[in-house]
Order: C-alpha cells, then sequence, then structure tokens
C-alpha cells in the first residue's frame, strides 16, 4: 500500500495492471493532465465573462456589490462546501495529502475527510442547483441582466456601447456556462469515478466493475443497500 494510497485504490496504485483490467477504456480512473486541462478550458471562462460583467458593472454603478458577492460565493461554495458533498466522495480524494489531485478541482485544500459511501440526495441537490444551476445559469442570468437593466435606465449618461458590452458579455456568460455544462454531462460525467453524482451516467456494470477492485468504496456502498450484480 503506497504512502499515498492509504485506501489501496486502484486508481491511485503504480502498479495496477490497467491493460487487462479494461476499465480505462470507459472511465477516466487515472490522473490525466490533459483531461484536467480540457475541464479547465471550458469551465473557466463562463466564470471570467460573468467576473469581468459585474466589474462593468461596478465601474458603471460605482457600485462592488454583485462583484464581491460572486466572488465570496465562488470561494466559499467552490473552495470549501463542494468539497465535502461532492468531492470527499470521490476516489481521487482519497489519496494521502492536504491538497486534492484530481481532474476537476485540482489543487483545493481537503477541508474534510474523505467519504467512500455514496452521495445522499441533499448533497446531489446541491450539486446540481447550488453549483451547476446557481452558478452557471442563474447568477450570470439575474446578475448581468440587472446590469442591462441599470445602464438601460441610465443609457443618457452612458449610451450604447456600455450597454451593447453587457449584453454580449450576458450573452456569452450563459452560451458558455450552457456549454460547460453539456460538456459535462455528456463527456466528463459518463466516464467520472465519482459515481453517485447527480451528474454521473457511468453505466451499472462499469460502476460495479470499479467497485469491484476497490476494497474501501464497495464495502461503504453495500451498508448503504447497493447490490453488485
Amino acid at each position: 500500500m503506497s504512502d499515498k494510497n492509504p485506501y489501496n485504490f486502484c486508481t491511485w496504485d503504480d502498479n495496477s495492471d490497467c491493460v487487462s483490467c479494461g476499465l480505462l477504456a470507459h472511465l477516466s480512473c487515472k490522473w490525466d493532465k490533459k483531461i484536467l486541462g480540457l475541464f479547465m478550458g471550458i469551465g473557466i471562462p463562463p466564470f471570467l465573462i460573468t467576473l469581468f460583467g459585474f466589474v462593468v458593472l461596478g465601474l458603471m454603478k460605482l457600485s462592488w456589490c454583485w462583484l464581491i458577492g460572486y466572488v465570496v460565493y465562488f470561494i466559499i461554495f467552490f473552495g470549501i462546501l463542494e468539497a465535502r458533498f461532492l468531492c470527499s466522495h470521490c476516489p481521487y480524494y482519497a489519496r494521502e495529502g492536504k491538497t486534492l489531485k484530481c481532474l476537476g478541482n485540482n489543487g483545493n485544500y481537503k477541508f474534510w475527510k474523505y467519504h467512500p459511501e455514496p452521495i445522499n440526495g441533499f448533497e446531489k441537490f446541491l450539486m446540481i442547483f447550488v453549483i451547476v444551476d446557481l452558478t452557471f445559469l442563474i447568477i450570470p442570468a439575474v446578475g448581468l441582466g440587472y446590469g442591462i437593466y441599470y445602464i438601460a435606465t441610465h443609457y443618457a449618461i452612458f449610451g450604447l456601447i456600455p450597454l451593447m458590452l453587457m449584453i454580449g458579455l450576458s450573452f456569452s456568460a450563459l452560451v458558455t456556462g450552457i456549454g460547460f455544462i453539456t460538456a459535462l454531462k455528456n463527456g466528463f460525467c459518463s466516464r467520472c469515478i465519482n459515481f453517485s453524482c447527480g451528474l454521473n451516467n457511468v453505466p451499472k456494470k462499469v460502476v460495479d466493475a470499479y467497485l469491484k477492485k476497490n476494497d474501501v468504496m464497495r464495502e461503504a456502498w453495500e451498508k448503504t443497500g447497493y447490490i453488485l450484480d
């Protein structure tokens, strides 16, 4: 058992026989910086566009409430809380160390212990509504929509260019946010080893095959009533 692999997961076992296993063809069950790079490449743009929109709104309104609130929200939920209700159930979180090495929230500090049991219903709600809908759809739509309203109602002061800029940022934030969610569901989530996530759609036979190779996770799942085929 490696000192970096206290739960003896094959994901972190350098001696795993991945060739004969065959699960790599169906799962992202080994560290791959290319997958992380792709995740960041489609996940960061909607955040940066929304952030820039709130900067523009702050300059127009001379009030930074939306910008500060968005940054604080992002730090608390993605830096601290998400790790508990989502990441702490993932085999990537089981690796020893204070920082997370994974294919998504790589580098985050691990405030919580590893939880091998499946994600519960409330945690799934937080994942889908708070992290996905609120972050990439609701906040950009409401916040940047307010920016359009504010600039439009002060058109005599700001003119056409700031208004068109805010409209363009709103549209771009929503399009890239929807694109990210779509890519998650159809690409990343179909291969993700955090199987109990509300967006995960890995086939059960593949889930079972992985669980049979990782006893700690399998036993925790079976204690909650999960039955392997």
